[in-house]
């Protein structure tokens, strides 16, 4: 899901991307990454502590449509996306996990985001719970294609001079995080952007930082009976003085099939759906957001899709051999 666009109206789209470039001033608070509606279903991309977790090993592909069918008359062609790829495995040593992150966020207008990370976490018992901590290391990158702008100010001497242009910048960008469970429950915090990268793309221009965020998350397993789960998820995000509130729950029955649903205040209601095969190996799911705000504004349903391989387990740490005797085994 991405926030950034959704929580403003059609209307508003063109100063989402003035924003997003640094086309006005300093006083400018910022942007936020991109989202998922199916959040809770993409750890690696949730904190970086889940990295490795519970000894899995795994990728997953999420494909976002923003606003299916909106079309933008003068501002170029194409659609609202979010593209993201994830992967994630434990090391097999120290109790430490590794994970892959890939993002690449598109407008019709031009502007781009792309974002690759390697996250680190550690693993380890607390009493009966467990605690992971986590670490992003990475860079994030903007992109603006001039060739599709249009300026609507002919005397602002910034548009003209990255009208017609495609320029873009990379810079380093950080994140930390931390995860407890215990028992059929987990809890979590997370920050991003520390360093609040700011992207200027000429001498003259303006800056943008991206707006530092902090997250919290929390799901849970509810067993109904012998056949039914219920696993209620939410988050809570905060960037520049906003606090955007998401929560829902999914119904699953026997470890194949869940239906689900979340409300993400003044924005959206979700509903969606998943499967999984091959004895958990392959899980697929789809969600639509049906936007309650600003209705004769902008195009009603954004879709997602995910698909996840949970891939054998592959340690890099030294396993201990069995030694066989004639009256016994060691290890």
């Amino acid at each position: 899901m991405r926030h950034s666009i959704s929580y403003i109206s059609v209307f508003d789209l063109r100063k989402w991307l003035f924003l997003a470039l640094g086309l006005i001033s300093f006083a400018t608070l910022g942007q936020q990454d991109p989202g998922l509606s199916m959040f809770s279903l993409n750890n690696a991309n949730l904190n970086p502590a889940f990295a490795g977790w519970h000894d899995e090993t795994s990728v997953q592909l999420h494909m976002r449509n923003q606003w299916s069918g909106y079309e933008s008359t003068q501002d170029g062609s194409g659609s609202l996306g979010t593209q993201l790829l994830t992967a994630s495995m434990p090391l097999g040593i120290f109790n430490t996990g590794i994970g892959f992150l890939y993002m690449s966020d598109k407008t019709p207008s031009g502007v781009g985001m792309q974002t690759v990370r390697l996250q680190l976490a550690h693993h380890y018992s607390i009493g009966s719970g467990l605690i992971s901590t986590g670490i992003r290391i990475g860079m994030q990158a903007k992109s603006f294609d001039g060739r599709v702008f249009r300026v609507r100010d002919s005397n602002d001497p910034l548009a003209l001079e990255l009208s017609g242009k495609t320029v873009s910048q990379s810079l380093p960008d950080f994140g930390l995080g931390v995860v407890y469970a215990k028992d059929n429950w987990n809890a979590g915090i997370s920050m991003d952007h520390l360093t609040s990268p700011t992207y200027t793309f000429n001498s003259n221009a303006a800056a943008m930082p991206l707006a530092m965020v902090f997250a919290a998350h929390a799901s849970a397993e509810i067993l109904l009976n012998t056949s039914f789960d219920l696993l209620p998820f939410g988050s809570l995000r905060y960037y520049s003085g906003k606090i955007l509130p998401e929560m829902g729950a999914r119904v699953e029955y026997r470890d194949m099939f869940w239906v689900g649903g979340s409300f993400r205040l003044n924005d959206a209601a979700i509903g969606m759906m998943g499967v999984s095969l091959l004895n958990n190996r392959l899980n697929l799911g789809y969600s639509v957001d049906y936007t309650l705000v600003n209705l004769d504004a902008k195009s009603l349903l954004t879709h997602e899709v995910f698909v996840k391989f949970n891939l054998p387990t592959f340690k890099m740490g030294v396993q201990a051999v069995p030694i066989k005797t004639p009256r016994f085994k060691i290890n």
